[in-house]
């Protein structure tokens, strides 16, 4: 590598710029990630770092600043710092790109000339593929980046560098395109494929299918970011399963389970459970319940097969029937909501009421039945028949409630969700809370917080969808102040508006919880988050503020082996250092490999 004035195009790619430092003094006080995220590679003079955007050259590290710190300082007006398209491409970033709106007139685009029309403004960043190479290979430029797009297919792809085979992308990403099979043969598609390095059995349909949302064949209510939500990509990871029996392949699939490539272990898209040791004669949905009974996949599986809510019996209905009074003329859901009530009001010391139903007639009655069981322990809601209005209104009744599970509904006005979050600090006995989303309950979140420190009982506190940067700051204040003191589970997953500066500011003044045993702050692989090194050593000395955890998850957090270091250097330190497990791998079926 050799010092190189002006704008290096070689080393846009942040991978690139990270494998230089392969020979770099690990005893300097700037790590690699570091540096190559600020831009920097190794040039192989005098340990001299340089900016692949506005080449500054730096020979010395500084232990006060950090290495965007101090490039910043230095050269503000590098456009790269200043956010501008230059063509960065981050350490994970994927070649597929997101549909676009294909630009221009279709029929015109199945002429060449037009495609490479396209091209007038290709940014300069990405001169080393050539626009008439991409134009015969059946690309028209999207406008966006060097995002390009297939007239005929529409699969989007990007991150352009020099020396990339647009045809032998687009056999890779997008093979069953009419018009690359109609200029190239399945023999030079398949070569091409077996040629291409990493991402084996995978094509663009994986990555497009975690932005465009498909409906399951199996359980239309049910939506998940994973890529393996679609049954049908489930089946193609089974290529290479090592037991021929197709008919136990379909099984795993329909369980929601894809294969993972390792021996015969296959893991749920929903609840991330493996399972492994397959033998003829295994149920694998039996089996999926049985290790994994709260798997939300399954849940929606059992409501979608339901034909009445769960509080049917047989006997019980038609004998309730009989007492109202009902005929086979009345409406289905009004009979039913009647027989629940009638139920409930002759169950006195009910203790647990799930309802998992999408229609009920008169909502406001049940709650009011509901609020006159005195022992009742545990409440739950998940379908749709929920209303937020009468459910609010009442809950402060119900003061000798244990748990409350709502992270299936929504609340979308403020002013309802204020009154909801004013009415928790009325259940003092309440253990384990789950709380509901929703536009609403995310603009009131930092009144719930505050609520929630009014609850000496709580053990389980679970946020999904809801907090931003302010609201987290109010549980670790929350926590330095005294409040959390039985909390033993902390649920923060898939709170994608928290940014890493919000995370880090939480990492740092998070304290004062000493029975905390879990602490989740997963995101879902669509937005997953690439975090410095200051946020691990923040991550990590919080860690080691927390005597009783064992057990920290951290999925789609893309942490590399020098982030790892830091947190099994403080895991090994840890009280609980036998019994602390850290989860931050995906197990996918396939392995990512950074292109050379």
């Amino acid at each position: 590598m050799k010092m190189k004035k002006g704008f290096n195009s070689q080393m846009r790619s942040e991978a690139k710029r990270l494998k230089t430092f392969v020979t770099y003094d690990t005893f300097s006080s700037w790590t690699p990630q570091e540096m190559a995220a600020a831009g920097f590679y190794l040039t192989g003079v005098k340990l001299g770092v340089q900016c692949f955007c506005c080449s500054l050259i730096l020979f010395g590290t500084n232990l006060r600043k950090i290495p965007i710190e101090r490039h910043r300082e230095l050269r503000p007006e590098c456009e790269f710092l200043l956010g501008k398209d230059v063509g960065n491409i981050g350490k994970y970033d994927v070649r597929v790109k997101s549909p676009e709106k294909l630009r221009g007139d279709k029929a015109r685009n199945q002429e060449e000339e037009a495609r490479l029309e396209s091209f007038e403004n290709w940014p300069f960043y990405a001169h080393g593929t050539s626009p008439r190479v991409l134009s015969a290979a059946g690309f028209v430029f999207t406008g966006k980046r060097d995002t390009v797009q297939c007239f005929s297919c529409g699969g989007c792809l990007g991150n352009w560098e020099e020396g990339d085979d647009p045809w032998k992308e687009h056999a890779k990403w997008f093979p069953k395109c009419e018009f690359l099979q109609s200029k190239k043969s399945s023999e030079e598609i398949a070569q091409y494929i077996k040629s291409y390095e990493g991402f084996v059995h995978v094509t663009g349909e994986h990555f497009v299918n975690s932005w465009v949302r498909r409906e399951l064949p199996v359980v239309s209510a049910y939506c998940n970011d994973s890529v393996f939500a679609n049954e049908e990509l489930r089946l193609d990871t089974f290529k290479d399963w090592p037991h021929n029996s197709p008919g136990a392949v379909e099984a795993l699939v329909r369980a929601g389970l894809f294969y993972t490539g390792i021996r015969d272990i296959v893991q749920c898209f929903s609840c991330d459970g493996c399972m492994e040791n397959w033998k003829e004669g295994d149920d694998p949905l039996e089996d999926h319940t049985k290790f994994y009974p709260n798997c939300v996949f399954l849940q929606y599986l059992k409501s979608s097969a339901e034909v009445t809510p769960a509080l049917q019996s047989h006997c019980e209905i038609l004998k309730a029937m009989d007492t109202t009074g009902g005929s086979n003329h009345e409406d289905p859901v009004t009979v039913l909501s009647t027989v629940a009530v009638k139920l409930i009001q002759n169950s006195p010391n009910l203790h647990v009421f799930h309802l998992k139903c999408d229609f009920f007639s008169d909502f406001e009655s049940l709650m009011t039945v509901l609020a006159s069981c005195k022992e009742l322990r545990e409440m739950e809601f998940s379908g749709r028949c929920f209303e937020t209005r009468p459910f609010v209104t009442i809950l402060p009744n119900f003061v000798s409630l244990k748990i409350l599970n709502l992270e299936c509904q929504q609340f979308p006005d403020k002013e309802t969700s204020e009154k909801f979050a004013q009415a928790l600090g009325s259940l003092r006995n309440l253990e384990e809370l789950l709380l509901p989303t929703g536009d609403g309950i995310q603009q009131v979140a930092k009144l719930i917080v505050q609520q929630c420190l009014q609850l000496p009982c709580l053990r389980v506190l679970v946020f999904h969808h809801i907090l931003d940067d302010d609201s987290v700051m109010e549980i670790a204040k929350g926590a330095t102040s005294g409040g959390f003191q039985k909390l033993e589970t902390l649920d923060l997953s898939v709170n994608h508006k928290i940014t890493e500066e919000g995370y880090r500011n939480f990492f740092q003044a998070l304290d004062n919880l000493p029975n905390l045993q879990v602490l989740n702050i997963c995101r879902s692989l669509p937005e997953r988050i690439q975090v410095q090194a200051t946020t691990v050593k923040a991550l990590s000395q919080c860690v080691s503020r927390l005597p009783s955890l064992t057990r920290l998850e951290i999925l789609s957090w893309l942490l590399d082996e020098e982030d790892m270091k830091v947190i099994n250097a403080v895991k090994e330190r840890h009280p609980q250092s036998k019994r602390l497990t850290v989860l931050w791998k995906w197990i996918v079926p396939f392995s990512p490999v950074i292109q050379k």
